[in-house]
């Protein structure tokens, strides 16, 4: 560019080049998001959690269907086995779906039905067209990750999403011409025809920290949650009758105080494929068997996460080809679960 030019000059300089490469300047797409994918650098803050997300979208959408209710685990699940920014995921999806009501700002239903766990428009192209369908929520969810993956300029082996899998190879040639990683922001005008695409997610993205978050990302409040999440305190005491205290080490019982098996009780996630691995992890004096569905060829990224998020000093016991078997051996070392009645 020529040292001559003039401010307004240079900016209109600037511009055309943008128009002309295709990629909208900044200034064109508004605010700067964070990055799709999930590093070192780019985490999702304490504040934002599965159970602090569905209460705020039940503020907003009471009358919220019921197969939706726990839909926010399932973007942390997911998101943290892809590597996707799964927060700003679930913000695109309640801008996309006006906070799960499928409906537009008049109270008209929009072009996607809800039945078909379509949670980021994907496949909608406008003028009634209804856009791609998937089986469940897990799967809706986990194909919306997969879309995000590849406009951050990866490709997606198998998509789920049909429009994926037809405009993937667009979608990352564009993705690699910025030439640094693809930002949420970059999404304006490229997923949604939207110039204000950016600022709405934004919007969205404000107003839910506005009630949970601290300006340092720590949560505003307190919640059950918070403590079950957090990493169990192993106690010993120190002289009779004194307080207990924290212990790094774990102790030992004595056999003779263990006069019934432990507690246990059976439970199912799923990441949205057939392979069923069985997970053991101890809360407290508490056994639980988890039967974790999983893709196949995302096996072990998808029990790590899974166990990190969930079943802390938890493990595969087990791997099956579909969750039935895996059911039937979970109920096999948990016959007596801790809700049952006479249970121990």
């Amino acid at each position: 560019m020529s040292p001559g030019l003039s401010p307004r000059a240079r900016l209109l300089s600037a511009l055309l080049a943008a128009v002309v490469s295709g990629v909208p300047p900044a200034a064109a797409r508004g605010p700067v998001l964070p990055d799709i994918r999930l590093s070192s650098s780019e985490t999702v803050p304490a504040c934002v959690t599965p159970g602090r997300l569905m209460h705020h979208v039940l503020e907003r959408t009471p009358d919220l269907r019921p197969a939706f209710r726990d839909i926010a685990r399932y973007y942390k699940q997911h998101g943290e086995s892809l590597r996707v920014r799964w927060d700003y995921a679930f913000f695109q999806m309640l801008l996309e779906t006006n906070y799960l009501s499928y409906k537009t700002g008049n109270g008209r239903w929009g072009d996607v039905d809800p039945r078909q766990n379509n949670f980021a428009g994907i496949g909608t192209t406008g003028g009634g067209v209804p856009g791609d369908s998937f089986p469940d929520v897990s799967t809706g969810v986990l194909a919306q990750m997969q879309h995000l993956i590849a406009y951050s300029g990866e490709r997606v082996r198998s998509p789920l999403a049909p429009r994926t899998r037809e405009k993937q190879d667009d979608i990352i040639e564009q993705s690699l011409a910025l030439g640094r990683p693809v930002r949420f922001d970059d999404l304006t005008n490229r997923w949604a025809a939207d110039r204000n695409y950016a600022k709405s997610i934004e919007w969205v993205a404000d107003r839910y920290r506005h009630g949970n978050c601290r300006p340092s990302g720590e949560p505003l409040y307190a919640t059950d949650e918070d403590a079950a999440e957090a990493p169990p305190r192993k106690m010993q005491l120190a002289t009779p009758g004194a307080p207990a205290i924290p212990s790094a080490a774990p102790q030992t019982t004595p056999a003779a105080a263990v006069p019934h098996p432990p507690a246990c009780d059976v439970y199912s996630a799923s990441y949205g494929g057939q392979v069923a691995l069985l997970i053991r992890s101890v809360s407290g004096a508490l056994v639980n068997y988890t039967v974790l569905q999983v893709n196949a060829d995302l096996e072990q990224p998808q029990a790590d996460a899974f166990i990190a998020a969930h079943a802390p000093n938890g493990r595969t016991i087990a791997r099956f080809p579909s969750p039935e078997p895996a059911f039937v051996r979970a109920f096999e070392l948990c016959p007596h679960r801790s809700g049952d009645e006479g249970a121990p």
